[in-house]
């Protein structure tokens, strides 16, 4: 798979005609442009648990020592070569400091992954602020999974990556994996699914071909950390 794939996760933006992972057509400009800093400001002051309290950039680069360790462990357990990397880069004026670890597997098996990125973005010459992210694709045999009304997420390897970063364990898909079969049985080309897990933002995009998943945390301002600890 070619690194459109990892372009797409790194945004999560998927146009309403997407007909699998590697031919998604992507208008980054123009969806991006649609989610404004302040509604993303907003969502973010909405979150409640662990991962919404406000962190230093300190503090924010130790959870993501801890995680990319797990991340790494996990990925050397299924046997995929995968490439660590640091770059800066600018994007609107601003500069970006991206640490991730990520990977293409340029043929999987059907409901295996094509994509992993786990990664941390600092912004800001200085610094400023920063976020952590989780971002997989999948290559989902929706076909058979609706034929045979049977597919679970939680048993595809998604749920490793997943669970090393939430620390939650044995987590139940079923509401998930029966949305997803249900809305394709109904027809829906693209099915979207928002949730929150302790202070994190979960977002699921799938079709017949492929299912994108990302989980992250809010956008840490890391001088309102600063401030409370004063």
């Amino acid at each position: 798979m070619s690194k459109k794939i990892i372009s797409i996760l790194m945004s999560l933006i998927v146009v309403a005609s997407l007909i699998g992972c590697k031919n998604a057509e992507v208008n980054t400009e123009k969806k991006t442009e649609t989610a404004t800093e302040d509604k993303v400001d907003m969502e973010d002051k909405n979150l409640e648990g662990k991962w919404a309290k406000n962190y230093t950039l300190e503090e924010t680069q130790k959870l993501f020592k801890e995680k990319l360790s797990k991340m790494e462990n996990i990925t050397k357990e299924l046997g995929v070569k995968y490439t660590k990397n640091e770059e800066i880069k600018k994007e609107k004026e601003q500069s970006i400091n991206d640490n991730s670890i990520y990977y293409d597997n340029a043929k999987p098996d059907a409901n295996k992954i094509e994509s992993m990125y786990f990664g941390m973005k600092t912004y800001g010459e200085n610094l400023e602020s920063g976020d952590i992210s989780l971002k997989l694709s999948l290559k989902f045999d929706g076909e058979s999974a609706i034929k045979n009304n049977d597919f679970d997420l939680g048993k595809t390897s998604f749920n490793k990556y997943i669970e090393a970063f939430t620390g939650q364990e044995n987590r139940d898909y079923s509401v998930i994996n029966k949305e997803i079969i249900n809305k394709l049985k109904n027809g829906d080309k693209q099915i979207e699914i928002n949730n929150t897990i302790d202070g994190l933002k979960e977002e699921i995009i799938a079709t017949k071909e492929c299912i994108i998943y990302k989980i992250s945390t809010k956008k840490y301002k890391f001088a309102d950390a600063e401030m409370s600890m004063e």
